[in-house]
C-alpha cells in the first residue's frame, strides 16, 4: 500500500485529512480542526472532537511510525482547533523526529509582507479578546516534542519548496510565493487587502469606543494602539529568518520561541459561553472582524501537489479563492506546456476540494481526479442546509472518507 487517505467529516465548516505512508512509516495530517463559535457549529465540532480522538488512538498507536507531520494549509482555527489532539493521542515514543509546516508570508515586495504581518496581528487581538483564554496551540506538542526528545522543527513553506516524504513521493509546493506577484489582477488583490485592513482597525476602535470602561476590552485596545509597533517587530524578525534559511532545502524555520512564532504558530482558543452576546455586544464587532481577517488570510493557504515518480497523485488547494485559483492556473498551464506534459490530461487519484468546496478556478481545471472531497460547508452555522459547494466538483465526489492508494 502506498498511502491510505483518511478524511473526517467535521460537521460544519473545518478540514481534517490524515495520510500514512506505511511504506515509509510516516503520518502526515493536512489540517486538523473545526469551527465552533456559534451553537450549531459548537455541536458538529464536539461530535467531530469525538470521532478524531478516538480514530487517532487507533491510527497513531497501530502503527510503526518514524516520522509525524502536521500540514497547515493556513492560520485559521477551522483548520488548526484540534491539532492538540495529536499529542494526546499518539505516543512519542513511537516517533523520531515531527515537522510542522505552515504557508511562508510573502517576503516581497515589502507592501505586500506588511499587510499580510498586520492581519495576523489583528486576528491574534481579535481571538485573544473573544475568547478571553488563548494559548498557542501548537504549545501541547512543542511541551511533548521536548519531553520527548524527538528531532522536530517549524517550517514556512514557499512556490518551488518541495517535501520529500520517501519511497518516491514528494510534495510540490504551488503556492503562496516567496516573492508576490503584482500582475494587474493580483495587485487589486493587495489593495483589496489594504482596505480590509483598514476597515477591521476601524471596527476593533469602535469596539474599544464602546467598551472602554470593561475590563474585557481594556487589553484590546493598548494591542491596537500599538500594532505598527508590534509590526516592526515582526517584519525584522521575518527577514532575519530568511537571512538565515535553511541553504540545503531553502527552507525557512520558525523558532518557536521567536516573535513571529507568537503569531505564525496559531492559537487554540476557548470560546465564550453561548450566551456571552447577551453581556458583550462588543463582542458581534470583534466577531465581523475575525470573518474579515479569515477572508484576506485565505489568499495565503498553501497549494500542494503530491507526486510519486513524478507523477502527481494528489491535490490539496488549501482555502485560496478563485482569483488566486486562476492565476495559479495560467502560470502552472506555461510551465507543464514549456515541459511537454498535456495539461488536459493530468490525471490523479485524489483532489481534496478548494475552501471547503466552494472555490474552483483555472488551477483546478487542469487536473482530473478519480476521488474529490468536499468538507461538509454551513457558512451561518444554523440548523439549515446552506451547503455552496461549486457544481464542477460534482461528477466524483465521494461521500467516503476512506481511500486506500496501491
Amino acid at each position: 500500500m502506498l498511502a491510505r487517505i483518511i478524511n473526517w467529516g467535521t460537521g460544519v465548516k473545518g478540514e481534517a485529512t490524515a495520510i500514512h505512508f506505511p511504506d515509509v512509516r510516516r503520518l502526515q495530517f493536512v489540517d486538523l480542526g473545526c469551527w465552533f463559535f456559534g451553537k450549531y457549529c459548537a455541536y458538529g465540532c464536539a461530535y467531530a472532537y469525538d470521532t478524531i480522538h478516538n480514530d487517532l488512538h487507533r491510527l497513531c498507536n497501530s502503527s510503526t511510525l518514524d516520522t509525524l507531520d502536521l500540514i497547515l494549509t493556513h492560520l485559521h482555527a477551522d483548520h488548526y482547533s484540534l491539532a492538540p489532539l495529536i499529542p494526546h493521542c499518539c505516543n512519542s515514543s513511537k516517533v523520531n523526529a515531527v515537522n510542522i509546516y505552515i504557508p511562508g508570508i510573502p517576503h516581497k515586495p515589502p507592501e505586500v509582507r506588511d499587510v499580510a504581518l498586520k492581519l495576523l496581528v489583528l486576528e491574534y487581538i481579535a481571538l485573544k479578546t473573544i475568547a478571553r483564554s488563548v494559548r498557542e496551540a501548537l504549545k501541547p506538542i512543542v511541551e511533548w516534542l521536548e519531553s520527548a526528545h524527538v528531532m522536530s522543527r517549524a517550517i514556512m513553506l514557499y512556490s518551488g519548496n518541495t517535501v520529500d516524504i520517501g519511497g518516491g513521493m514528494y510534495i510540490r509546493v504551488v503556492w503562496p510565493p516567496e516573492e508576490f506577484p503584482l500582475e494587474e489582477k493580483l495587485r487589486r488583490k493587495i489593495e483589496e487587502l489594504k482596505e480590509r485592513y483598514n476597515e477591521i482597525v476601524k471596527l476593533l476602535k469602535e469596539v474599544c469606543k464602546r467598551g472602554k470602561e470593561q475590563e474585557l476590552f481594556k487589553e484590546l485596545c493598548k494591542d491596537v494602539e500599538s500594532i505598527e509597533k508590534t509590526v516592526e517587530r515582526l517584519r525584522n524578525n521575518l527577514e532575519e529568518l530568511h537571512r538565515n534559511k535553511e541553504k540545503e532545502k531553502g527552507y525557512v524555520t520558525v523558532p518557536p520561541d521567536s516573535d513571529l512564532a507568537k503569531y505564525l504558530l496559531p492559537t487554540i482558543i476557548y470560546p465564550p459561553l453561548l450566551d456571552v452576546y447577551h453581556y458583550y455586544s462588543e463582542l458581534e464587532l470583534i466577531m465581523m472582524a475575525l470573518f474579515r481577517i479569515s477572508n484576506a488570510l485565505n489568499d495565503f493557504s498553501l497549494i500542494l501537489e503530491y507526486y510519486y515518480i513524478n507523477e502527481p497523485i494528489i491535490v490539496i488547494p488549501g482555502d485560496d479563492p478563485d482569483d488566486v485559483l486562476n492565476y495559479v492556473g495560467d502560470l502552472e498551464k506555461k510551465i507543464v506546456n514549456i515541459v511537454g506534459i498535456n495539461v488536459n490530461v493530468r490525471d490523479v487519484v485524489f483532489l481534496r476540494g478548494a475552501h471547503h468546496g466552494t472555490h474552483y478556478g483555472k488551477y483546478l481545471s487542469l487536473f482530473n481526479p478519480s476521488i474529490t472531497w468536499l468538507s461538509e460547508y454551513e457558512p451561518n452555522c444554523n440548523s439549515k442546509s446552506t451547503f455552496q459547494y461549486r457544481h464542477e466538483y460534482w461528477g466524483n465526489v465521494s461521500a467516503f472518507p476512506n481511500l486506500l492508494l496501491s
